[in-house]
């Protein structure tokens, strides 16, 4: 599984650049005042918080990612006696979070909101690098021990280099200061996940990993 899911963060970052999504949103113009009196103040205008296509571009695909990993966690129980892995996995809890405020940005900017993640089935929108299809999900499901290991280790690797692609190009576009922040409080978590998922799979191709 590692040729189909390691992917380098530079080829994360590119791929992601190409994903195509529709309109962004502006803030709104000052409303027209109701009367010219003196004193008399204007009527609020109704505004949409600015964001752009790069700050779409995260927040729809690393809520695929984020929810694909939370699917992942899921699968450690039962098909691996691996501690560092379970550990891992419940530790991914903490996160769980943040898929829930990339759904609420999408909503407050008024853009489709991709329906939940289901394991092999990729709603419109959750296309992309790092994501898995229908077999790969077939496959790590039929997989235990070290051959689990690998599978999910390479799934995780591909997946966590796409998001710490994801959350750099957002820092380096974005427009919206909310989505700005989520990228930021991401980041280094990601960063750090992703070295020691790397450390782990480079262990395991030196010595094997226990199943």
């Amino acid at each position: 599984m590692s040729s189909r899911y390691y992917q380098a963060a530079a080829a994360g970052a590119a791929l992601i650049a190409a994903v195509t999504l529709a309109a962004c949103g502006t803030a709104a113009s000052p409303g027209t005042p109701a009367s010219s009196t003196p004193g008399t103040p204007a009527p609020a205008a109704a505004t949409t918080a600015a964001f752009n296509t790069a700050d779409i571009t995260f927040t729809t695909s690393t809520l695929g990612l984020e929810e694909q990993a939370a699917a992942l966690a899921g699968t450690v129980t039962g098909h691996t006696a691996t501690p560092e892995l379970q550990q891992f996995a419940a530790g991914m809890q903490a996160q769980a979070g943040d898929a829930q405020r990339l759904r609420d940005l999408m909503g407050d900017w008024r853009q489709p909101v991709p329906a939940p993640y289901s394991p092999g089935s990729l709603p419109a929108g959750m296309m992309g690098t790092g994501m898995m299809n229908a077999a790969d999900w077939a496959e790590i499901n039929h997989e235990h021990g070290q051959s689990f290991n690998s599978g999910w280790l390479d799934a995780m690797i591909s997946g966590y280099n796409a998001e710490v692609a994801l959350c750099q190009q957002e820092l380096g576009s974005g427009a919206s200061p909310q989505a700005l922040a989520l990228a930021r409080t991401m980041l280094a978590p990601r960063q750090s996940g992703l070295a020691q998922l790397q450390q782990w799979q480079h262990d395991g191709q030196q010595m094997g990993m226990m199943g």
